[in-house]
């Protein structure tokens, strides 16, 4: 069983990002952990993760006031407690700030404490996100759409329907395309110390992560 901690900066990130991803390894029956870094706007989080399988963790910073010093020291604090063995965050080129910050940090520190670093892409905010690796979501897609539903009343109307909805319906699809399955998360890895070079663009086995 290994550990996995999804860092992200809001309460919808983990599963725009990564949802699918969390509950293919909590059927492999791994401990799975995701943090948002604001604890504001969590209105059904800890029920959106308990549907994937994840154990649901909160920071209390608001959106777009992340104290970088603080969060940097919580973050170490916490990161060295649960003793991740993989660490996922935001791509680094992003147009959020809260999503550029957290992904600075968490990848400067999951380096310093050589965990496997995968980088996942939010649409509405990631810039020129390249991928190298692909996880079938098949199976959890629903799951995926069913837990963002379970926080629909933690956003305004309109950003929950034209904002991010979307971001959890077509972008499994497309990246399916891509790959070679009907429904597709992918992510950038960013490689270890074990192995030192990254995987190539390609659709794998979960349980080789």
């Amino acid at each position: 069983m290994k550990k996995i901690l999804i860092v992200a900066a809001h309460s919808d990130d983990p599963i725009i990002g990564a949802g699918g991803t969390i509950r293919e390894f909590s059927k492999l029956h791994h401990e799975v952990c995701a943090l948002s870094v604001c604890g504001d706007r969590i209105d059904g989080y800890s029920e959106a993760m308990k549907l994937l399988g994840a154990q649901a963790e909160h920071f209390d910073f608001s959106y777009g006031q992340i104290d970088e010093e603080h969060f940097s020291e919580e973050l170490e604090k916490f990161m060295k407690s649960f003793n991740p063995d993989v660490v996922f965050t935001h791509w680094q080129s992003e147009i959020l700030y809260d999503h550029e910050v957290v992904s600075n940090h968490t990848v400067k520190l999951a380096r310093k404490l050589e965990k496997q670093i995968y980088l996942f892409e939010v649409p509405a905010s990631s810039l020129d996100f390249q991928f190298d690796v692909a996880i079938d979501v098949s199976n959890s897609y629903e799951f995926k759409k069913r837990a963002i539903e379970l926080m629909k009343n933690a956003f305004e109307k309109d950003v929950f329907e034209k904002e991010i909805m979307p971001s959890i319906v077509f972008p499994p699809g497309f990246r399916g395309i891509q790959v070679g399955c009907a429904y597709a998360e992918v992510f950038k890895h960013l490689g270890s110390r074990f192995p030192l070079s990254p995987y190539r663009k390609r659709l794998i086995d979960l349980e080789t992560i």
